[in-house]
């Protein structure tokens, strides 16, 4: 007799990770089938929890609740699996020119930027900075460790014993009996980021990757450093004098190797904030499963509707991603939904018969 699950998850990358949480919570039975890619964007990504577009200097889409709630998500699974992967921080915008400082005083006064800056520091604040035209200090800022939520939640499943550990195979599908190898199921949904490319129900999603190459690296010199900084890119404290420096961005080459234009690109920009020396300790890269309009894509295959999607969480997963897995686990289980801010009828308009 075949093994009967609610839902296999396929991918356990940060979305389908965030959903097997919050269906096993509502007494779901799950299975969960991963990989273990080692392109998966989820592993190697910066993990910054940021509210506010740093480009343009406003709140991003969805801020005000999208954060608190990823705030309270990710304390709450914490405790659930005793790990520890989520630090709340401050973040300093570093200032490239006169016109660039000028800028973000204007928008602290009309775009609602006030919420979250904290104070506007003059040049020359910090010895080890590049800072010759000040910056902004921005509170509401937090750092998810990925790797270590991700490993976390795959030994919590295993121990469970909801999890295997291979490549999902598409032709294993039986649709008339609802089932998968040696297992049935009342719906799948995928969670495979960027691989949704190789998946026969969902490739037509108009998801446009992108490579992204992330660096570590040590700075002997600095004992208590804890702040984010941004200028072009992030630096994000690890601790032990560890700093995770990231990211690029390709619209080529979607693989995990790692690019020697994307680490001169992180160095001249290591050295256009830093007065003093680091050490590269690791460079890794993976591929994000963005969207043009930067808006995810989740809900029922409009055709299969055993089928379902998390998809297209790209640079702000972290932030955004636990409300919407929250929004999506409701509309699976009892058709209910909290907010409007998840669109579950945007995919319809990219799938066909």
């Amino acid at each position: 007799m075949k093994q009967h699950f609610d839902f296999i998850i396929v991918g356990q990358g940060l979305a389908g990770t965030l959903l097997a949480h919050d269906l096993e919570e509502k007494g779901n039975r799950l299975l969960l089938i991963d990989s273990n890619e080692s392109a998966s964007a989820s592993r190697v990504a910066a993990g910054l929890i940021n509210p506010v577009s740093m480009k343009r200097c406003i709140p991003s889409w969805g801020a005000e609740v999208f954060y608190p709630y990823a705030i309270r998500r990710y304390q709450d699974l914490e405790a659930k699996m005793n790990a520890s992967f989520l630090a709340q921080r401050s973040i300093f915008k570093l200032f490239g020119n006169e016109e660039d400082a000028h800028q973000w005083k204007i928008k602290y006064s009309n775009q609602g930027m006030n919420q979250y800056i904290n104070a506007f520091l003059k040049p020359s604040s910090f010895p080890y900075l590049k800072d010759n035209f000040g910056g902004a200090m921005l509170d509401s800022v937090a750092s998810l460790d990925t790797k270590v939520f991700l490993d976390s939640s795959r030994k919590h499943f295993e121990k469970r014993h909801l999890c295997l550990d291979q490549r999902f195979d598409y032709d294993l599908i039986d649709l008339k009996r609802s089932s998968y190898k040696d297992y049935t199921f009342n719906r799948i949904i995928f969670a495979e980021g960027y691989f949704v490319k190789d998946n026969p129900y969902f490739n037509a999603l108009p998801l446009s990757p992108t490579k992204g190459e992330v660096m570590t690296i040590k700075i002997p010199s600095h004992q208590k450093f804890n702040r984010c900084i941004s200028k072009g890119i992030y630096i994000i404290p690890l601790g032990n004098h560890l700093y995770r420096v990231g990211s690029t961005y390709h619209h080529k080459d979607f693989n995990d190797l790692v690019t020697d234009e994307g680490k001169q690109h992180i160095h001249r920009q290591l050295k256009s904030i830093f007065k003093t020396e680091y050490i590269e300790v690791q460079t890794d890269a993976g591929v994000r499963p963005t969207v043009r309009d930067r808006k995810p894509l989740l809900g029922l295959h409009p055709f299969n509707p055993k089928f379902g999607v998390f998809n297209g969480l790209g640079t702000r997963g972290a932030l955004q991603g636990p409300l919407l897995s929250g929004e999506l686990c409701s509309f699976l289980t009892n058709s209910t939904v909290k907010t409007q801010i998840a669109d579950f009828q945007r995919i319809t308009r990219f799938l066909k018969p």
